[in-house]
């Protein structure tokens, strides 16, 4: 009964198993949602136990093939660890020395450790004893950590900011379906020109002869995606979290203004319909007060977790050797969330006979850069910039130089232009009941190339692309340098009939750092 009651004790080889999800959560904790852990979790887990239960056939000892598991496993997840602590010290040329010396010495440890302990005559309970107290130790800190920081972010109900919706009934004369397309980091003209080489002039005409208002001069009231939909979506400014949250980086507290936001609370209360696609960004990826979700089906969790877990593995060095890098799963996983998007937002007038709300975010330009010109995969390091933090807190890495960035992105505008024109001709088909468009983006990209003050390419961050379409065109309220934080002022007060009125139209720049630290900028004409 003794030995069994061993065997039974032994847990070390799940704890240690899912001790890197938990790490990487709570590194990244600013940004994640605790549900995104649980497909990692189920995957880790699985694994796990499986190697365990292998090398259990193969040695016929529980305390053996456990202790040997649970080697192999914490390798596999240090790695990441090890070579970013690692890289700071080194110059980019030495990187892949540093992969090669790393696997070596890993590979020396997993034959010296393996050999011991298949050979020792050992019974190594004490040993388990003493791994099994580490990993409750090490799980215990990291639960610890992630309930503090919970703690102190979560002592604030920001709904309670959030105003009451106008109460249209159903009694709106008029009900045009509204689509409201963010893309992100998508650059204006003046942007496009000046940094990347491109004229984007073509589509701007093409939509002008659309009927759109397209705006020549306007800028994004926040740096971040997070902060800046929040805003458009509650029609207000956001800056009285500062003295709220302080120093706080919790992006969750704007994925919970997101969930309630104030626009479609407005357009539910008028019996719409409301619809909004998983973007792959928790912000924007599920919203509460949506009633349908799309382009969920068959996409894992938030990749932006997975992708921080395993650059924390020993796959992060096979990227540097194969030509087909681990990432190209995320890669295609993000292609096929964006195309998906560009599919459903066109049949979704055929779901409902309800007049219908459409929020689509998609994901791109911004990096990962995933499309060519013509739409063909393109195999371009895997990157998410420096919003989401990898171990030890450093940012992530930069994976392509200046030049290879600017065509890149160029690239990938060219490509998603494209589609944006057949999904504008299809919104429009509609003859009988025309729409209600906003396309614009979040932010612009990040500019911050070489020559550049630190001011100009801040600056040039908050340049946004920002056009509309009103099928009375009825735009004597749009004006050149409009924010988005008036964008759906303007769409009640001219298109619904409401007295919202206009805020003044105001930019702040934060950090991804300090993210409700605003500076307020004032100078464009630093831009070059």
């Amino acid at each position: 009964m003794q030995v069994n009651s061993k065997k039974f004790n032994i847990i070390h080889p799940i704890l240690i198993a899912i001790f890197p999800v938990f790490l990487v959560y709570y590194q990244n904790i600013h940004l994640l949602l605790l549900e995104g852990l649980i497909f990692p979790t189920l995957i880790i887990l699985s694994v796990a136990i499986a190697l365990w239960f292998g090398i259990k056939i193969i040695l016929r000892n529980t305390v053996k093939s456990a202790l040997i598991s649970s080697l192999y496993t914490l390798l596999f997840f240090s790695y990441g660890h090890v070579f970013i602590v690692i890289q700071p010290n080194m110059a980019q040329e030495f990187l892949t020395s540093i992969h090669v010396i790393l696997l070596v010495s890993y590979t020396i440890i997993v034959v010296l450790g393996t050999y011991y302990i298949v050979k020792t005559n050992r019974k190594l309970n004490n040993l388990t004893t003493i791994i099994n107290a580490m990993s409750i130790a090490a799980l215990v800190f990291v639960f610890f950590n992630i309930g503090m920081y919970n703690f102190e972010n979560y002592n604030y109900n920001f709904q309670e900011e959030n105003t009451d919706p106008i109460i249209f009934g159903n009694t709106l004369e008029k009900t045009p379906n509204i689509y409201y397309i963010i893309m992100d980091e998508y650059a204006p003209l003046r942007t496009l020109e000046s940094f990347y080489d491109y004229d984007n002039s073509d589509f701007i005409k093409f939509l002008e002869e659309k009927g759109f208002y397209v705006t020549k001069n306007s800028h994004s009231n926040y740096a971040q995606s997070a902060t800046s939909i929040s805003s458009t979506l509650n029609m207000k400014y956001l800056n009285y979290l500062s003295d709220v949250v302080k120093e706080s980086k919790d992006q969750r507290i704007l994925y919970q203004m997101l969930d309630n936001n104030l626009v479609m609370k407005n357009f539910k209360s008028a019996g719409y319909q409301i619809y909004n696609f998983d973007s792959g960004a928790w912000s924007t990826r599920s919203l509460n007060i949506a009633d349908e979700n799309l382009c969920s089906k068959n996409q894992t969790t938030d990749f932006r977790a997975l992708y921080q877990i395993k650059q924390t593995s020993i796959l992060r060095a096979f990227d540097m050797f194969i030509k087909e890098p681990t990432s190209r799963i995320f890669h295609q996983e993000h292609r096929d969330r964006i195309l998906c998007e560009f599919d459903e937002i066109t049949e979704i007038k055929q779901r409902t006979e309800k007049p219908i709300f459409v929020f689509m975010h998609v994901l791109s330009p911004h990096d990962p850069f995933v499309f060519g010109p013509n739409g063909e995969e393109v195999d371009y390091e895997f990157t998410f910039g420096p919003d989401v933090i990898t171990p030890f807190g450093s940012t992530a890495e930069v994976a392509l130089t200046s030049n290879e960035e600017i065509k890149a992105y160029r690239d990938q505008v060219i490509y998603l232009t494209k589609i944006l024109r057949q999904t504008i001709d299809k919104l429009l088909e509609d003859s009988e009941n025309p729409p209600i468009i906003i396309i614009q983006s979040d932010t612009g990209p990040d500019v911050s190339f070489s020559g550049m003050t630190m001011e100009a390419s801040n600056a040039g961050r908050m340049s946004i692309f920002n056009a509309y379409y009103f099928p009375n065109e009825k735009y004597d309220l749009l004006y050149d340098d409009i924010t988005p934080v008036n964008s759906f002022r303007i769409v009640f007060d001219s298109q619904f009939d409401t007295n919202y009125g206009l805020l003044e139209d105001r930019v702040f720049f934060s950090t991804y750092e300090k993210p409700y630290t605003f500076i307020e900028i004032t100078d464009f004409s630093i831009v070059r």
